[in-house]
């Protein structure tokens, strides 16, 4: 007997550079990711730190906007986000109080991440998988 397969989603999204859109689009992810997805907590703190870091760091928080990309397969999820740049002046934050989202959090999460860099802006992509379909 074989196990039926999820069909492919893809969806993009932009939104506004505010910090009440972390919530707004955490919600939209998970209204894309099956029912019975073994990774969904990990996918929502995933989502939240990528667009935070987004807010925080570029000019995407200031006043501008981010977008965000899921594709989501019977065995993982890819998410992007896109934000416009750096800050002119990066945002001031205490000493050992922030700054562990990308670097620890995201990275013991997700499965693979990268970073790209171009005149446009700054796109981090991840992908969060799980074993035969599900766990």
């Amino acid at each position: 007997m074989t196990t039926p397969t999820m069909a492919a989603v893809s969806a993009q999204r932009r939104f506004p550079g505010e910090s009440e859109q972390v919530s707004q689009v955490r919600t939209w992810v998970d209204g894309l990711l099956p029912g019975d997805c073994p990774r969904r907590a990990d996918v929502a703190v995933v989502v939240s730190e990528l667009v935070t870091n987004a807010l925080v760091h570029s000019v995407s928080g200031m006043g501008g906007s981010f977008a965000v990309r899921a594709a989501i397969d019977a065995t993982s999820v890819e998410l992007s986000v896109a934000d416009q740049g750096p800050r002119p002046i990066p945002a001031a934050r205490e000493p050992d109080a922030s700054g562990w989202g990308l670097a620890v959090i995201v990275a013991e999460l997700v499965d693979e991440i990268r970073t790209t860099i171009t005149p446009a802006g700054r796109t981090t992509w991840c992908r969060l998988t799980w074993p035969n379909g599900r766990s």
